[in-house]
């Protein structure tokens, strides 16, 4: 079984994840960059955008998500030990 969640969730295992969100200018998309520690190898973009106001994402959208995570550098233990 996936681990399923909602953008509340994610969010908060952004910030776990050293994250930090951009200011929000009125839409329902909220912009996350990683920290200057962490290193985003090339070709891959440099953030993340969540959609806000789910309460629970479908399983392709959680699916997505963890693999943009790995694509960036992170390990999928710990995102979804994020996300619990």
């Amino acid at each position: 079984m996936r681990k399923l969640f909602g953008s509340v969730d994610l969010c908060h295992a952004l910030i776990r994840l050293d994250f930090k969100a951009e200011k929000q200018h009125g839409t329902s998309h909220l912009k996350f960059l990683p920290s200057v520690n962490h290193k985003v190898p090339s070709g891959i973009r440099p953030f993340m955008i969540v959609q806000l106001n789910k309460k629970q994402f479908d399983e392709h959208t959680c699916s997505r998500y963890v693999a943009e995570l790995v694509k960036m550098g992170f390990d999928r233990k710990s995102i979804l030990e994020a996300l619990e």
